[in-house]
């Protein structure tokens, strides 16, 4: 590997010098009969950049280019003919890119991204034994404080309540005085990610979740309160607001597979009927 003084100083000095009609180019290294020039990185150097940041990006990306280099050199060596002949795969890797571009701008100029609520909600109720839960999931409350922090009981009416001035009330006790305080009472979220927040294992009695549940445990500096709003166990039907936004998504995807299955029978029709393609099938002697 050689990296010329000369390219690195230049570049650093004026970055458009190298880029004058009639200039001789300069090269930033060579592999064997391999030439890295400076046009082959144009546009790869971040603008902006300050002469010491531009010069260790341009070594960083020369040595990465020698490094490949030395690789492929080293594979051309080592593999036989037959190994290094990648013609097949290069075209039916060429082949499915070409068709996954066409795919995707056909997708964009003619795919509803329109999903409305009743959509969604017909797909749910026809395939409600599709979105069994795996895991118990909560609205709920949780709430870290220091072993000291006052009006403990005041807190825990708080959060059990509906009524909008004890949320205000508990809103500004938890700024004053909470570690942590995570208000999922209008979300559905894994309980598992409560369990991981807490200390210790839960008790044996509240291992089975119900509605309107308080859990108060402790260890050796702080209180965690966790109130359950409500819950769904494992194994049965997840909510329909839980799982909206993944309905939504499939409803989608299922678009976008129709208008791929359509344009390849519209074509492969089209085609058939102007004898476009011929099909040629061997006879049994």
């Amino acid at each position: 590997m050689k990296i010329i003084l000369f390219a690195l100083l230049t570049f650093m000095t004026s970055w458009c010098s190298f880029f004058k009609p009639n200039k001789k180019e300069p090269q930033l290294a060579s592999v064997g009969n391999e030439i890295l020039y400076i046009s082959d990185i144009k546009g790869l150097i971040k603008p902006g950049l300050n002469k010491t940041d531009s010069l260790i990006m341009l070594n960083s990306l020369v040595e990465k280019w020698v490094r490949k280099q030395l690789i492929v050199q080293k594979a051309e060596l080592n593999l036989s003919e037959n190994e290094k002949d990648v013609a097949k795969e290069l075209e039916e890797y060429r082949t499915s890119l070409i068709i996954f571009k066409y795919e995707q701008k056909f997708i964009k100029e003619k795919l509803d991204t329109v999903v409305n609520e009743k959509d969604i909600e017909q797909y749910y109720k026809e395939n409600t034994q599709n979105f069994t839960l795996s895991y118990d999931i909560v609205q709920a409350q949780y709430l870290k404080l220091p072993l000291k922090a006052p009006n403990l009981e005041k807190v825990k009416n708080w959060l059990k309540s509906d009524n909008a001035e004890d949320m205000k009330q508990l809103e500004g006790y938890c700024f004053q005085y909470a570690i942590k305080y995570d208000y999922f009472n209008e979300k559905w979220i894994n309980f598992d990610n409560i369990r991981m927040l807490l200390p210790v294992k839960l008790p044996a009695e509240v291992q089975n979740l119900r509605n309107n549940q308080f859990i108060d445990v402790k260890d050796s500096v702080y209180q965690y309160f966790v109130y359950v709003k409500k819950f769904q166990p494992k194994s049965s039907i997840a909510p329909f607001k839980y799982i909206e936004g993944d309905i939504q998504s499939i409803i989608l995807l299922k678009r976008k597979q129709k208008l791929i299955t359509d344009i390849e029978n519209r074509i492969y029709f089209d085609a058939l009927n102007k004898n476009n393609f011929t099909i040629f099938n061997k006879q049994n002697d």
